[in-house]
């Protein structure tokens, strides 16, 4: 049959240096169809040689396209110059809680994850048209970039009322 239309929402992953943190992400994204993963920098990809990325996402990195590129910043050029609305996740203090952004379904999102420690550098903050922030309310300020980035992409499948299994176009 047909196969069914992804999600228009693409990840964007600076920097990650936990390859178990970018298979969650893989398994994450293959269960919402995202529509592909680009995985920027030093960040972990399916094919290197240990094999833990693969493994970490059960597979899933077989059925999510994705792309490693060297450089961030031209990646997000690329997505705007497509029409995406290119949104980073961040705890930085002008964020928006995600919560109360409206994520446009068309033409889609770029979501930008950063650096497990570092977070993301100011000149890719400025690349994007927004910064979103969960909101924390414990003595920690931030969730693990795995958590994190479920969460988010939940909510904007949320926005796109894609949890009931209806589809945007894609």
């Amino acid at each position: 049959g047909a196969r069914r239309p992804r999600m228009p929402l693409v990840l964007v992953l600076d920097n990650l240096r936990s390859a178990f943190n970018v298979g969650a992400i893989f398994r994450t994204s293959e269960c919402l169809r995202v529509r592909k993963i680009y995985l920027c920098g030093y960040t972990a990809t399916p094919e290197d040689t240990k094999g833990q990325t693969s493994r970490a996402s059960m597979g899933a990195d077989g059925f999510v396209p994705w792309e490693h590129r060297p450089k961030t910043l031209p990646v997000l050029q690329e997505l705007r110059e497509a029409g995406m609305q290119v949104v980073a996740l961040e705890t930085v203090k002008d964020a928006v809680s995600l919560h109360r952004h409206a994520f446009p379904a068309s033409p889609g999102v770029a979501l930008l994850l950063g650096n497990e420690r570092h977070g993301l550098e100011a000149d890719l903050l400025a690349a994007c048209s927004t910064v979103v922030r969960i909101p924390c309310h414990g003595v920690k300020n931030s969730l693990n970039v795995g958590i994190a980035s479920a969460i988010c992409s939940y909510e904007i499948a949320r926005q796109w009322s894609l949890g009931e299994g209806l589809v945007a176009a894609g």
